[in-house]
């Protein structure tokens, strides 16, 4: 076999040397959901630049990007464009179009409230 060739233990056969394509985007099965969080300095509202690494305790906030096809709004209060406030862990998605944001996936459980915003 060759070297570029790899057997995954079902016995498919992967060739590495195909390049593999960019992400377009991340799509949430079941009812997951997938938050896109705001950063420091946008959750205290300052242009000053705030060291990531410093915990300033401030609560997780984000906002809803996309639900799974298993999601129902009416059993959570909250729906995708909602801001909202969350507490737990997730899976870290990739960054596929240089947002500086980061997103997770989480189980809808994690959201503890929806945040109102002013309307400008």
């Amino acid at each position: 076999m060759s070297k570029n060739k790899i057997l995954t233990p079902a016995g498919t056969v992967f060739n590495s040397a195909v390049p593999v394509p960019k992400i377009k985007s991340v799509k949430p099965c079941g009812s997951q959901v997938l938050i896109e969080f705001l950063t420091q300095q946008e959750m205290l509202g300052t242009t000053l630049v705030v060291n990531e690494k410093i915990d300033l305790k401030v609560p997780l906030q984000g906002y809803v990007r996309a639900v799974g096809p298993n999601f129902k709004p009416s059993d959570y209060g909250f729906d995708i464009g909602d801001r909202v406030t969350v507490s737990g862990a997730g899976i870290h998605v990739p960054n596929w179009d240089g947002i500086n944001r980061d997103r997770f996936l989480m189980e809808p459980t994690s959201v503890k409230g929806v945040i109102v915003e002013e309307t400008v």
